[in-house]
C-alpha cells in the first residue's frame, strides 16, 4: 500500500496554544510539531493520587480449532484507578458506545484530561472498559461477525461528531474542540479510535450480560455511566445483577437503546434510578425525550438531565470531549450525589477510606501523577472510494509523575503479536510502566497498528493477521515462555495467568517492511513531541527503536531492548536488523549491494544460538546516526527472539555503542522472554534502571 499526507493528531501540549490561536482548524506546519514540548501544561488539574491502578480481562474463553486451543474472543477488558481517598461509596463504571473504546473516557481529542480523571479527582473508584472485541480486546472476524464493508472516514466523523443533524443544530454547536471538518485534527483523533463493533443483537447482549455481571462481582454496588448504544449494556448487566447497579447515568442514547427490552426484563430495573443526559446540538435532543417517557411507563425513576438547562450549552453528541467537557460533567455528579449517594451518607461522616485492600499481597500498585492520558500519532490518510480513512495510526498512552526525578521520558514499546498491556504488568500485578513512574520518570507506552487501542481494518492495513492468533499448545510447551521459574502461574493451558496474557495477543503483523514504514513515521512524531527521550523495545518491537533514532538521533538518548526478535540480515530482516531502509554510511540503495560473511558464535554463548550467523565483510558500512547513543541489549536465563551475539556483533560492526546485559551476571536466573510479566520482574527493572543511570542519565542529571 501507498503511504499518504499524515494527518497529524495532537496532545495536550500543543493544543494549549493552538485552541487560542490561529492555528485552530488550519492545516499545522510540521516544524510547528517537531518542536520540542515540556511534559506536563500550565494547569494540567490536581495531582491525581492513585492507591492502585491495573487492569484485567473478564471472562477470558478457549475455543478449539483444528490448529490448537485459542481464547475465544468473548473476554472484556478493564483498567481501573483506586484513588489513595475514596470518598463515595459506590465506584463509577465508565461503558464507551459505537465504534468508540475506552479512550473515549481517558482524554479529550485536544488533549485534556478526561472525566475519568475528573472522577478520580472526586475520590471516584473508576474502571473503564472496552466491550468485547473493541479497544484492547482484540476483534476476531471468525467469532465477532465480518468487518464493516467500509471504514470509518473522517467524513462521515465530521458530520456526525464535529457537525450537527441539521442547520439549526449546527448553529448550536460551538463546543467542539477544532474546526469540526474533515480536516480538523480533533476529528482525526477520533477517527483514530474507531474500531470494529459487535453487532447490537442477543448474542452480543448475552456477552454484556455476562462480563458486566462478573465485573460488578467482583467490584460490587455501582454506578453505570454509559454513552450512546452501551445503555444497552447498562440495561443487560443491571437485569443479571440488580442489586449492584445502583445507578445508571446514559449519556446521548442512540435511537435503539432499548432494543429487545421487553416490560418483564424492564421490571428488574425498577429499583435503579437513571439519569438521561442530552446536549443541546445532538440528535439525541429529539429521540431521548421518548426513551425518558418509555422508561417512567415500564415504571423507572428516570430524570432527564438537558445540558443546556443547567447552563451547559453548545454541546454536541460527544460531550465527553468537547471544550466544557469539565463542566459537563457537572450535573452528572450532582445527580449522582444528591440522587443516589445521599440516601447511603445522609447523617454520616463523609467517607473517606484506603483505595487498597490490605489483604492482597503484592507490590504496590500505587501512582501519584502530575497528569495522565492518551492520543494517536502516524495518522496518514487514505482515500478510498467511500471516503478517506486513517492508516497507520498507533496509540500512547501517558503518564508524568508528580515528582519528576529524571530529565528523559521513556518510550516502551510492546513486542509479537501483542500490545502496550505487556508494560503493564500482568493479573493486577504491578509491571514496567507502574515501576519507571514510581522511580520518577515520564512514560509513554504505544500499541503499534493494528493492535490493542490501533484498530484495524483491511481497507487500511491489507489482509486480516488477525486469524493467526497464536494457539496456547506451543506457548505453554515454549521452555522460554510459560515453563520458565519465574511465571507467575502454574503455566499450563488452564493457568489464570496465561488466560490473562493470552486474551491480549492478535496474530503478528506478516508483511514487517510494510508495517516498519507505518510505525517509524508515528515514533517520529512522537519523540518529536515529548523531546528527548529513551526508547525501550521488547521482542518483535525492537525495530522501532532502530528506525527512530535512526530518524531522530539527537532525539534518542539511550535505547533498551529485551530479547529483540531476528538475526542479522535472515528472512525479511534484508537490510540488517530491519525489514525497512536504514541510513548507511557509505550509503546502500539495495540489499544486493551488502557482503556478507558467515560467523561462529563463542563457546557459552547466551541462548538462543545461531550458528552460523551473518555480518557484513569487512570493511563494514556503518549506522552514522546511531553512533554514540547507548544500547543496552538485555538477555535472560532462557533467551528468545534473535541471537543476542550475532545481534551485539551486528551493532558494534556498524559502529554502535552496544553492551550485552546478562541477568544471571547480577545473580537473576529463571526468566524467560516475558521477563516484564514474570515474578521477579521488579528485579529485572533494577537491573535496567542502574544500567540507565551509570550510561544514559542519573537521576536529577540536567
Amino acid at each position: 500500500m501507498a503511504s499518504n499526507d499524515s494527518e497529524t493528531g495532537f496532545t495536550r501540549r500543543e493544543f494549549g496554544a493552538l485552541l487560542t490561536g490561529a492555528l485552530v482548524g488550519a492545516a499545522v506546519p510540521g516544524e510547528v510539531l517537531g518542536q520540542a514540548r515540556s511534559d506536563v501544561p500550565a494547569s494540567p488539574g490536581a495531582i491525581l493520587d492513585i492507591a492502585d491502578w491495573s487492569y484485567f480481562w473478564f471472562g477470558v474463553e478457549h475455543a478449539t480449532l483444528a490448529r490448537g486451543t485459542v481464547v475465544n474472543g468473548m473476554q472484556m477488558y478493564v483498567e481501573h484507578w483506586i484513588p489513595a481517598q475514596v470518598r463515595h461509596p459506590y465506584p463509577v463504571v465508565l461503558v464507551h458506545g459505537g465504534y468508540g473504546q475506552g479512550t473515549d473516557w481517558m482524554s479529550t481529542p485536544d488533549g485534556r484530561r478526561g472525566w475519568a480523571s475528573h472522577l478520580i479527582e472526586q475520590g471516584y473508584k473508576v474502571y473503564v472498559v472496552d466491550r468485547p472485541g473493541q479497544g484492547r480486546n482484540p476483534y476476531h472476524p471468525w467469532v465477532h461477525g465480518t468487518l464493516d464493508a467500509q471504514a470509518p472516514t473522517f467524513e462521515r466523523a465530521a458530520s456526525t461528531i464535529g457537525g450537527a443533524p441539521n442547520q439549526a443544530a449546527a448553529n448550536l454547536h460551538t463546543q467542539w474542540p477544532g474546526s469540526g471538518d474533515a480536516n480538523d485534527a480533533a476529528i482525526a483523533q477520533v477517527v483514530a479510535s474507531m474500531g470494529q463493533p459487535m453487532g447490537n443483537n442477543a448474542i452480543t447482549q448475552n456477552v454484556w450480560r455476562t462480563r458486566g455481571a462478573m465485573l460488578l462481582d467482583e467490584i460490587g454496588p455501582s454506578i453505570l455511566v454509559t454513552h450512546g448504544d452501551a445503555s444497552v449494556f447498562a440495561w443487560v448487566a443491571a437485569q443479571e445483577r440488580p442489586n449492584l447497579v445502583k445507578a445508571v447515568v446514559a449519556v446521548e442514547q442512540s435511537a435503539q437503546s432499548l432494543q429487545g427490552q421487553t416490560p418483564e426484563r424492564l421490571a428488574k430495573l425498577l429499583n435503579i434510578p437513571v439519569a438521561i443526559v442530552t446536549a443541546e446540538a445532538s440528535p439525541s435532543t429529539t429521540t431521548d425525550p421518548g426513551i425518558a417517557t418509555s422508561l417512567r411507563q415500564a415504571g423507572l425513576r428516570v430524570e432527564h438531565i438537558r445540558l443546556a438547562e443547567r447552563g451547559i450549552r453548545g454541546n454536541g453528541p460527544m460531550v465527553m470531549m468537547e471544550r466544557n467537557s469539565r463542566e459537563a460533567l457537572q450535573p452528572v455528579l450532582d445527580w449522582m450525589r444528591d440522587g443516589v449517594e445521599a440516601s447511603v451518607t445522609k447523617g454520616a461522616p463523609a467517607i473517606v477510606t484506603s483505595g487498597v485492600d490490605a489483604n492482597r499481597n503484592r507490590e504496590s500498585t500505587a501512582l501519584k501523577l502530575a497528569d495522565q492520558g492518551g492520543f494517536w500519532v502516524g495518522i496518514k490518510r487514505k482515500p478510498m472510494p467511500y471516503g478517506t480513512i486513517a492508516q497507520g495510526q498507533m496509540f500512547v498512552q501517558y503518564m508524568i509523575p508528580a515528582e519528576k526525578r529524571y530529565q528523559h521520558p521513556v518510550v516502551l514499546v510492546h513486542g509479537g503479536g501483542a500490545q502496550g498491556t505487556h508494560m503493564m504488568g500482568l493479573g493486577r500485578r504491578p509491571g514496567w510502566v507502574h515501576y519507571f513512574v514510581q522511580a520518577g520518570y515520564s512514560v509513554y507506552w504505544v500499541d503499534r497498528p493494528s493492535f490493542g487501542r490501533s484498530p484495524y481494518h483491511p481497507d487500511a492495513l491489507g489482509p486480516s493477521h488477525l486469524n493467526n492468533v497464536p494457539p496456547f499448545e506451543g506457548l505453554v510447551e515454549s521452555m522460554n515462555v510459560f515453563k520458565t521459574g519465574q511465571w507467575p502461574g502454574p503455566g499450563g493451558i488452564n493457568d489464570p495467568f496465561v488466560d490473562q496474557f493470552m486474551a491480549c495477543e492478535s496474530g503478528n503483523t506478516s508483511d514487517e517492511a510494510f508495517h516498519t514504514d507505518l510505525v517509524w513515521p508515528g515514533g517520529v512524531e512522537l519523540v518529536d513531541r515529548i523531546g528527548p527521550c529513551i526508547l525501550h523495545t521488547h521482542a518483535f518491537g525492537g525495530f522501532f527503536g532502530w528506525g527512530v533514532a535512526d530518524r531522530r538521533p539527537n532525539l534518542v538518548k539511550g535505547i533498551v531492548c529485551m530479547e529483540i526478535n531476528g538475526n542479522p540480515f535472515a528472512a525479511q530482516l534484508r537490510w540488517g536488523l530491519t525489514a525497512s531502509p536504514m541510513t548507511y554510511e557509505p550509503p546502500v540503495t539495495d540489499p544486493a549491494q551488502f557482503t556478507l560473511v558467515d560467523r561462529t558464535p563463542p563457546p557459552d554463548s547466551p541462548r538462543p544460538i545461531v550458528s552460523p550467523y551473518k555480518l557484513q565483510a569487512e570493511p563494514a558500512r556503518t549506522w552514522k546516526n546511531l553512533k554514540g547513543i547507548p544500547i543496552g541489549w538485555v538477555t535472560s536465563e532462557f533467551g528468545a527472539g534473535g541471537s543476542p551475539v550475532a545481534q551485539i556483533a551486528f551493532l558494534r560492526q556498524v559502529g554502535c555503542s552496544a553492551e550485552l546485559i546478562r541477568l544471571r551476571d547480577d545473580g537473576i536466573v529463571g526468566n524467560g522472554n516475558l521477563m516484564p510479566m514474570e515474578k521477579n520482574n521488579h528485579e529485572v527493572f533494577g537491573v535496567i534502571r542502574r544500567w540507565l543511570d551509570k550510561n544514559v542519565a542519573p537521576p536529577g542529571r540536567a
